[in-house]
């Protein structure tokens, strides 16, 4: 099984974006890694993301110890050094050594900054990875074969709306979340994973009750919640030059 390590901004990411397809991989005997760009070790946090971790079947957390957008203690991820965050992540990428590599789309899937730094970081760690002559005290270099970003196809962002957040349809802009459909070109249906995922997700108390993001879905009925997250988006980048349907299982 292709081994799998995925770049999150933020504790709950990793189960509301990757969650399926952590699962799938860990119960298929694949290994599963996740880097959290933001919150330090002792936190609430952290200590639900370790739980969801669990849940999943991904180790660990690995931190990078940055600071969420909207909090002023520490260093914020978004303003931190990039050379520095890159670097960072390189070391996770040699350490673990994954076929594929996950992080959010260029739009950070819906916008918010730390998950657009995201983006950028882990584009740069994985290309400097590999290299030799780069970060050479952050171990062995380590070549991923696949780049994956998590994403919402359009028309799924159209459908969930009412749910979600009230009205018939998104507001015109270009702001909304998702990307054409045509681009999605890897599309997981993680429905039997569904529970091993919500309970991850459900893990982060700390969400649910301060009325973030997370508590939108709390607040669904299950038919709703499940077909939410009962599918995984993304797309693909081939490392290795060629295409593979779903690079989450073996060719």
């Amino acid at each position: 099984m292709p081994s799998v390590l995925c770049v999150h901004a933020h504790p709950d990411d990793e189960a509301l974006f990757t969650g399926g397809v952590l699962a799938r991989t860990a119960e298929d005997g694949g290994r599963t890694a996740v880097v959290t760009c933001t919150w330090r070790d002792g936190s609430r946090r952290v200590d639900e993301l370790r739980r969801s971790l669990q849940i999943l079947g991904a180790g660990e957390p690995r931190l990078l110890g940055y600071t969420d957008y909207a909090f002023d203690d520490g260093v914020k991820f978004c303003e931190a050094p990039f050379d520095e965050a890159v670097g960072k992540v390189v070391g996770h990428i040699r350490s673990f050594r994954p076929d594929v590599v996950v992080t959010y789309d260029a739009f950070g899937s819906y916008g918010h900054p730390d998950h657009v730094h995201a983006h950028r970081v882990t584009i740069a760690a994985v290309e400097a990875a590999s290299h030799p002559q780069l970060y050479p005290d952050s171990g062995e270099p380590w070549a991923a074969s696949h780049l994956c970003f998590a994403t919402f196809p359009r028309s799924a962002v159209e459908g969930m709306w009412a749910s979600l957040f009230g009205g018939s349809a998104p507001p015109p802009g270009p702001g909304i979340p998702g990307v054409d459909d045509h681009l999605v070109t890897v599309t997981v249906d993680v429905g039997a994973w569904f529970e091993t995922k919500w309970a991850a997700f459900s893990a982060h108390e700390s969400e649910i009750e301060r009325g973030g993001g997370a508590s939108r879905f709390a607040a669904m009925d299950d038919a709703d919640r499940r077909a939410a997250l009962g599918t995984e988006w993304f797309v693909h980048r081939s490392l290795m030059g060629r295409a593979q349907v779903d690079p989450f299982r073996s060719s």
